[in-house]
């Protein structure tokens, strides 16, 4: 005779109350369950800060805890309570120290979206509030087998079973019109029972749910990140996307919002008819409109330049209106100062803005010497763009460089205690302007299969240098709503001076005879100011971070010695901060 596909497991009594509220500002969020009496099924949204099991269920009245171990076949129920049998293949389990038996325990770490089964030993309701950290990453189900797991129910509007799972073809069958078995606890018998389809989810409740087959259904509306399991910006990526997915038969209408307000520096991607691309401020909530079958990404992106301290937490919460709720964890950090020559960020006083930057200056308006007017400028039929090249140190000092080169330094290593050989300083990359300084690093990268440094430099600024100083100081401050200037100036006889040509006779700087020096050619300069504004110039695209990897503004210059009048320029600039590194030529030794 055919044995029925059954299940194994202990008798539970009751779950109770779920609730969950927001910590702020952080990425960790609370849990609240009331463990009753007796057994008590569970299905954990979050992840503790501490997640080891003695520090998660050590303090609570439990005579044991149980977790499946998923194998990919059916298994065995029971639902007769008293046939508790847990010393076999197929669970985790702790044991508080008291029992005899803790020795056995197999069970070490807690994670979110979990079940847990929950013997207590209490006599009355006890609160149970579980800080930890949400994830959006569930587990898969296990094919033609019953999986003991929860559902992200919304608690304030809980779903049935069928509108919840009947858009699942492993969860509901369309030809009979029915669900898979779904069993839940009876709170009064202690026994697990068949559900109907009109019964209600209960938010952070654990069922045995049978799956026909192989399936990834999470909820009706689902939502995807492109790596990880939230929205792990770091100290680095500006913008990460959130696709979501709705698989039932009509739109859903989404409602997007962090829990952790009004503190938010999260922006979404718009496009204007008139305006073009804006970054707007994450609303709260964000109503996005998830058409059946299709999915909606939403470009969500960090506004470090609004980041009070070093990083930021939150948790941002989906819900579809009809019983679905999900939540993502948020992480966003700025970057902090690592060692020598590496990163820096503005704890310790350290400048925020350090780094290379790397941009355009565009002309767009000169003045007309011979004007009646010849020190305004007048908008030019083009534009004329210039390479800039700028480096901040970690003390704000910013500097206008011809180039710059990226080596590699080499780490050091050392002995432990043990006598192993162990790093002591990792190698890291750096920046270089002197070339004296370049035999003494590595190469950044392969070319031709040679080890070579990349180089980037402008042929828009000069000024007189050396190989070893090959770099202008500024005066000013490089933020928003501050300037910086610079006077670049050419002798008579430098080899750029615009009024020096080798085969001008006029321009040769020597005398009729060409025997002797003379001075032919003119001293030029040029005075340049840079103008930091709060937003992008007028024509340039929008950015979510513009303020902290991205700064632009308003570009003045005043031109010396080519005519006898000054001539002036203006235009815009923008530049991008494509290097942390705020230390120029630093020591070939760590």
């Amino acid at each position: 005779m055919k044995r029925a596909n059954t299940i194994r497991v202990p008798g539970v009594i009751a779950f109770a109350l779920f609730v969950l509220t927001a910590s702020a500002p952080a990425q960790a969020i609370t849990q609240t369950i009331t463990l009753q009496p007796g057994w008590n099924a569970v299905w954990l949204e979050v992840q503790p800060t501490n997640n080891s099991a003695s520090a998660v269920f050590g303090n609570l009245p439990v005579a044991s805890v149980w977790s499946r171990a998923e194998r990919i076949s059916s298994v065995d129920f029971i639902q007769n309570p008293s046939e508790a049998t847990f010393n076999e293949s197929g669970w985790l389990a702790w044991l508080p120290s008291w029992r005899t038996e803790s020795f056995l325990n197999n069970l070490f770490a807690v994670f979110a979206n979990r079940a847990y089964l929950l013997r207590c030993t209490n006599t009355t309701p006890v609160v149970w509030n579980i800080t930890g950290r949400p994830s959006l990453r569930q587990p898969s189900w296990v094919p033609d087998a019953f999986n003991l797991r929860g559902a992200p129910v919304d608690p304030a509007a809980p779903p049935t079973f069928l509108n919840f799972f009947r858009h699942s073809p492993a969860h509901y069958n369309p030809g009979s019109s029915q669900l898979q078995k779904i069993y839940r606890l009876n709170s009064t018998s202690g026994q697990w029972q068949l559900v109907a389809p009109t019964d209600a989810l209960q938010s952070g409740a654990a069922y045995w749910v049978y799956s026909q087959g192989a399936s990834e259904f999470l909820a009706p509306l689902t939502a995807q990140v492109e790596i990880g399991d939230g929205l792990e910006f770091g100290d680095s990526v500006t913008e990460l996307r959130l696709r979501l997915r709705n698989v039932t038969p009509s739109t859903a209408n989404a409602l997007v919002r962090e829990l952790n307000t009004p503190a938010s520096i999260l922006s979404h991607y718009q496009f204007s008819p008139t305006l073009g691309v804006q970054w707007a401020a994450l609303p709260n909530p964000l109503a996005v409109a998830v058409a059946s079958g299709v999915d909606t990404r939403l470009r969500l992106a960090a506004r470090r330049q609004d980041l009070s301290g070093n990083s930021y937490a939150s948790v941002v919460e989906i819900r579809d209106g009809a019983g679905t709720r999900l939540l993502l964890p948020v992480s966003v950090e700025k970057f902090t100062d690592v060692a020598g020559a590496g990163e820096v960020a503005g704890a310790g006083g350290a400048e925020p803005l350090a780094g290379l930057w790397v941009g355009t200056a565009t002309i767009n308006a000169v003045s007309e010497a011979h004007s009646a007017n010849p020190t305004n400028p007048t908008p030019t039929k083009s534009e004329l763009n210039l390479r800039l090249l700028l480096h901040v140190d970690a003390s704000g000092q910013t500097r206008l460089l011809k180039e710059v080169i990226q080596m590699w330094r080499n780490g050091t290593f050392t002995n432990d205690s043990s006598g192993n050989r162990v790093v002591d300083k990792p190698g890291e990359y750096v920046l270089l302007t002197d070339d004296t300084l370049i035999q003494m690093f590595s190469g950044a990268t392969l070319r031709d299969g040679e080890s070579v440094g990349r180089r980037v430099s402008t042929i828009g600024y000069d000024f007189p240098s050396s190989p070893t100083n090959n770099f202008l100081n500024l005066a000013g401050a490089f933020a928003i709503g501050q300037s910086l200037t610079a006077t670049l100036t050419l002798p008579h006889d430098h080899p750029t001076n615009p009024f020096k040509h080798k085969y001008h006779p006029d321009h040769d700087n020597l005398n009729a005879r060409f025997d002797g020096p003379a001075v032919e050619s003119y001293t030029t300069s040029r005075q340049i100011e840079l103008s930091f504004a709060s937003s992008p110039p007028a024509g340039s695209p929008s950015v979510p971070d513009f303020g902290y990897n991205e700064m632009g503004g308003a570009y003045r210059e005043r031109i010396t010695g080519i005519h006898k009048n000054p001539i002036h320029l203006r235009g815009t600039f923008r530049l991008s901060r494509v290097s942390q590194i705020a230390e120029l030529n630093p020591s070939p030794t760590p």
